[in-house]
Protein backbone atom coordinates (compact mmCIF):
# COMPACT_ATOMS: atom_id res chain seq x y z
CA UNK A 1 0.00 0.00 0.00
CA UNK A 2 2.79 2.49 0.72
CA UNK A 3 4.00 1.94 -2.30
CA UNK A 4 1.30 2.32 -4.28
CA UNK A 5 0.83 5.53 -2.42
CA UNK A 6 4.28 6.49 -3.17
CA UNK A 7 3.34 6.23 -7.19
CA UNK A 8 0.20 8.16 -7.05
CA UNK A 9 1.93 10.87 -5.48
CA UNK A 10 5.10 10.98 -7.47
CA UNK A 11 2.67 10.56 -10.56
CA UNK A 12 0.54 13.66 -9.21
CA UNK A 13 4.12 15.92 -8.35
CA UNK A 14 5.25 15.08 -12.16
CA UNK A 15 1.84 15.90 -13.92
CA UNK A 16 1.46 19.13 -12.09
CA UNK A 17 5.08 20.03 -12.71
CA UNK A 18 4.48 19.29 -16.35
CA UNK A 19 1.58 21.58 -16.16
CA UNK A 20 3.76 24.20 -14.85
CA UNK A 21 5.98 24.02 -16.96
CA UNK A 22 3.71 24.06 -19.37
CA UNK A 23 1.82 27.46 -17.55
CA UNK A 24 5.03 29.20 -17.41
CA UNK A 25 6.16 28.59 -20.86
CA UNK A 26 3.13 29.70 -22.69
CA UNK A 27 3.29 32.88 -20.53
CA UNK A 28 6.26 33.21 -21.72
CA UNK A 29 5.36 33.19 -25.30
CA UNK A 30 2.55 35.39 -24.73
CA UNK A 31 4.65 37.96 -23.23
CA UNK A 32 7.24 37.75 -25.95
CA UNK A 33 4.94 38.40 -28.84
CA UNK A 34 3.13 41.17 -27.42
CA UNK A 35 6.71 42.70 -27.13
CA UNK A 36 7.50 41.99 -30.74
CA UNK A 37 4.34 43.97 -32.05
CA UNK A 38 5.53 47.25 -31.28
CA UNK A 39 8.71 46.67 -33.35
CA UNK A 40 6.76 45.24 -35.75
CA UNK A 41 4.36 47.91 -36.21
CA UNK A 42 7.08 50.88 -36.50
CA UNK A 43 8.69 48.92 -38.89
CA UNK A 44 5.08 48.92 -40.68
CA UNK A 45 4.66 52.37 -39.91
CA UNK A 46 8.12 53.50 -41.34
CA UNK A 47 7.80 51.60 -44.48
CA UNK A 48 4.25 53.68 -45.07
CA UNK A 49 6.63 56.53 -45.02
CA UNK A 50 8.84 55.05 -47.22
CA UNK A 51 6.08 54.09 -50.09
CA UNK A 52 5.03 57.69 -50.26
CA UNK A 53 8.34 58.75 -51.09
CA UNK A 54 9.57 55.93 -53.47
CA UNK A 55 10.92 55.70 -56.74
CA UNK A 56 10.73 52.95 -59.59
CA UNK A 57 14.32 51.51 -58.19
CA UNK A 58 12.97 50.82 -54.24
CA UNK A 59 9.19 49.95 -55.21
CA UNK A 60 10.38 46.36 -55.41
CA UNK A 61 12.44 46.20 -51.97
CA UNK A 62 9.91 48.34 -50.20
CA UNK A 63 7.00 45.65 -51.34
CA UNK A 64 8.77 42.82 -50.81
CA UNK A 65 9.53 44.23 -46.95
CA UNK A 66 5.63 45.35 -47.17
CA UNK A 67 4.93 41.65 -47.61
CA UNK A 68 7.31 40.81 -44.95
CA UNK A 69 5.88 42.53 -42.18
CA UNK A 70 2.84 41.63 -42.91
CA UNK A 71 3.68 37.75 -42.61
CA UNK A 72 5.69 38.76 -39.77
CA UNK A 73 2.32 40.31 -37.94
CA UNK A 74 0.90 37.03 -38.79
CA UNK A 75 3.53 34.72 -37.50
CA UNK A 76 2.96 36.87 -34.00
CA UNK A 77 -0.57 36.49 -34.38
CA UNK A 78 -0.46 32.78 -34.97
CA UNK A 79 1.94 31.71 -32.27
CA UNK A 80 -0.88 33.64 -29.70
CA UNK A 81 -3.14 31.14 -31.14
CA UNK A 82 -0.84 28.18 -30.77
CA UNK A 83 -1.03 29.29 -27.34
CA UNK A 84 -3.97 29.33 -27.09
CA UNK A 85 -4.70 25.79 -28.81
CA UNK A 86 -2.40 24.28 -26.33
CA UNK A 87 -4.28 26.25 -23.70
CA UNK A 88 -7.00 23.89 -25.09
CA UNK A 89 -9.13 26.72 -26.95
CA UNK A 90 -10.18 25.94 -30.26
CA UNK A 91 -8.54 28.30 -32.88
CA UNK A 92 -8.71 26.42 -36.23
CA UNK A 93 -11.85 27.16 -38.42
CA UNK A 94 -11.88 25.26 -41.39
CA UNK A 95 -13.55 26.04 -44.15
CA UNK A 96 -13.81 24.74 -47.93
CA UNK A 97 -11.38 26.54 -50.31
CA UNK A 98 -9.14 26.24 -53.36
CA UNK A 99 -5.94 26.45 -51.82
CA UNK A 100 -4.03 26.72 -55.53
CA UNK A 101 -3.76 30.41 -55.54
CA UNK A 102 -2.76 30.43 -51.70
CA UNK A 103 0.35 28.21 -52.51
CA UNK A 104 1.08 30.07 -55.74
CA UNK A 105 1.13 32.93 -53.87
CA UNK A 106 3.87 31.56 -51.23
CA UNK A 107 5.99 30.52 -53.93
CA UNK A 108 6.22 33.45 -56.24
CA UNK A 109 6.98 35.65 -52.55
CA UNK A 110 9.46 32.96 -51.46
CA UNK A 111 10.95 33.16 -55.07
CA UNK A 112 11.06 36.64 -54.90
CA UNK A 113 13.11 36.43 -51.48
CA UNK A 114 15.49 33.65 -52.74
CA UNK A 115 16.32 35.55 -55.49
CA UNK A 116 17.55 38.58 -53.41
CA UNK A 117 19.57 35.40 -50.98
CA UNK A 118 21.06 33.93 -54.24
CA UNK A 119 18.93 30.43 -53.42
CA UNK A 120 17.94 28.60 -55.90
CA UNK A 121 14.41 27.75 -55.94
CA UNK A 122 11.89 25.80 -58.00
CA UNK A 123 8.01 24.94 -58.20
CA UNK A 124 5.87 22.66 -59.53
CA UNK A 125 2.42 23.34 -59.20
CA UNK A 126 0.28 20.16 -60.85
CA UNK A 127 -3.36 20.84 -61.48
CA UNK A 128 -5.39 23.50 -61.10
CA UNK A 129 -7.63 23.21 -58.32
CA UNK A 130 -6.78 22.15 -54.64
CA UNK A 131 -10.33 22.17 -52.86
CA UNK A 132 -9.42 21.45 -49.40
CA UNK A 133 -10.52 22.44 -46.08
CA UNK A 134 -8.51 24.25 -44.48
CA UNK A 135 -7.74 27.54 -42.25
CA UNK A 136 -5.95 29.48 -44.83
CA UNK A 137 -3.32 31.30 -42.78
CA UNK A 138 -2.53 28.65 -40.40
CA UNK A 139 -1.46 26.37 -43.53
CA UNK A 140 0.30 29.41 -45.69
CA UNK A 141 2.51 29.60 -42.75
CA UNK A 142 3.01 26.29 -41.99
CA UNK A 143 4.14 25.54 -45.35
CA UNK A 144 6.45 28.98 -45.14
CA UNK A 145 7.80 27.81 -41.71
CA UNK A 146 8.85 24.14 -43.91
CA UNK A 147 10.21 26.35 -46.77
CA UNK A 148 12.65 28.51 -44.43
CA UNK A 149 13.71 25.25 -42.83
CA UNK A 150 15.24 24.24 -45.62
CA UNK A 151 16.74 27.74 -47.02
CA UNK A 152 18.30 27.53 -43.52
CA UNK A 153 20.06 24.87 -43.27
CA UNK A 154 21.56 24.20 -46.18
CA UNK A 155 24.50 26.32 -48.47
CA UNK A 156 24.17 27.18 -51.91
CA UNK A 157 20.42 26.00 -51.23
CA UNK A 158 18.66 24.26 -54.04
CA UNK A 159 14.69 23.91 -52.77
CA UNK A 160 11.99 22.22 -54.94
CA UNK A 161 8.22 22.44 -54.21
CA UNK A 162 5.79 20.28 -55.66
CA UNK A 163 2.51 19.04 -55.77
CA UNK A 164 0.75 15.91 -56.84
CA UNK A 165 -2.72 14.84 -56.61
CA UNK A 166 -3.59 11.07 -55.65
CA UNK A 167 -6.06 9.16 -54.19
CA UNK A 168 -8.09 12.08 -53.42
CA UNK A 169 -5.13 13.40 -51.18
CA UNK A 170 -3.00 16.74 -52.10
CA UNK A 171 0.66 16.05 -51.19
CA UNK A 172 2.51 19.11 -51.29
CA UNK A 173 6.37 17.93 -51.25
CA UNK A 174 9.35 20.10 -50.47
CA UNK A 175 13.19 19.07 -51.04
CA UNK A 176 16.43 20.48 -50.22
CA UNK A 177 20.05 19.90 -50.81
CA UNK A 178 20.92 20.61 -46.93
CA UNK A 179 22.94 18.98 -44.36
CA UNK A 180 20.07 16.74 -43.38
CA UNK A 181 19.05 15.06 -40.29
CA UNK A 182 20.32 11.74 -38.75
CA UNK A 183 18.04 8.45 -38.81
CA UNK A 184 17.57 8.87 -34.82
CA UNK A 185 16.98 12.53 -34.87
CA UNK A 186 14.04 12.17 -37.44
CA UNK A 187 11.54 10.47 -34.90
CA UNK A 188 12.47 13.66 -32.73
CA UNK A 189 12.59 16.82 -34.93
CA UNK A 190 8.57 17.59 -34.42
CA UNK A 191 8.58 17.63 -30.40
CA UNK A 192 8.18 20.65 -28.73
CA UNK A 193 11.61 22.57 -28.43
CA UNK A 194 13.49 19.80 -30.11
CA UNK A 195 16.59 21.10 -32.18
CA UNK A 196 19.21 18.93 -34.03
CA UNK A 197 22.38 19.36 -32.43
CA UNK A 198 24.32 16.78 -34.59
CA UNK A 199 27.00 18.08 -36.91
CA UNK A 200 26.42 22.05 -37.79
CA UNK A 201 22.80 22.37 -37.25
CA UNK A 202 23.36 23.96 -34.69
CA UNK A 203 24.71 27.26 -35.96
CA UNK A 204 21.34 28.13 -37.13
CA UNK A 205 19.75 29.41 -34.51
CA UNK A 206 15.72 28.68 -33.18
CA UNK A 207 13.76 28.04 -30.05
CA UNK A 208 12.55 23.97 -31.79
CA UNK A 209 9.24 25.47 -31.88
CA UNK A 210 8.93 25.63 -35.64
CA UNK A 211 8.12 22.25 -37.12
CA UNK A 212 5.70 21.46 -33.81
CA UNK A 213 4.06 24.04 -35.02
CA UNK A 214 3.86 22.46 -38.60
CA UNK A 215 2.45 19.15 -37.17
CA UNK A 216 0.13 20.49 -35.09
CA UNK A 217 -1.24 22.58 -37.72
CA UNK A 218 -1.21 19.58 -40.50
CA UNK A 219 -3.18 17.53 -37.45
CA UNK A 220 -5.59 19.61 -37.38
CA UNK A 221 -6.54 20.05 -40.96
CA UNK A 222 -7.10 16.38 -40.93
CA UNK A 223 -3.70 15.51 -42.38
CA UNK A 224 -0.11 13.77 -41.87
CA UNK A 225 3.34 15.29 -42.29
CA UNK A 226 6.49 12.85 -43.26
CA UNK A 227 10.00 13.74 -43.00
CA UNK A 228 12.75 11.45 -45.37
CA UNK A 229 16.31 12.42 -45.19
CA UNK A 230 19.70 11.41 -45.23
CA UNK A 231 23.05 13.53 -43.86
CA UNK A 232 24.97 15.53 -46.32
CA UNK A 233 22.23 14.58 -48.68
CA UNK A 234 19.07 17.01 -47.78
CA UNK A 235 15.68 16.52 -46.41
CA UNK A 236 12.62 15.96 -47.84
CA UNK A 237 9.06 16.93 -46.28
CA UNK A 238 5.65 15.97 -47.56
CA UNK A 239 2.65 17.32 -46.03
CA UNK A 240 -0.41 14.94 -47.44
CA UNK A 241 -3.98 17.10 -47.10
CA UNK A 242 -7.52 15.54 -47.61
CA UNK A 243 -9.27 17.00 -51.05
CA UNK A 244 -12.98 17.98 -50.69
CA UNK A 245 -15.15 16.18 -53.42
CA UNK A 246 -17.44 18.95 -55.22
CA UNK A 247 -20.88 19.10 -54.27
Amino acid sequence: MLAIILVVVWVLKSFYWQRKVITTTNEFINNLTHELKTPVFSIGLATKLLEQEDVATQKPVIKLIRAQVDRLKNHIDKVLDLASLEGGKHVFTLTTLDFYPNLKNICREFEAITHLEDVHFEYDLKGEHYRIKAEASHLENAIINVLDNAKKYSDNSKILLNTTVRNKKLLICITDNGTGIAQKEQRLIFQKYYRVVDGNLHKVKGYGLGLSYVKNVVKNHRGKISLDSELGKGTSVVIELPLVSHG
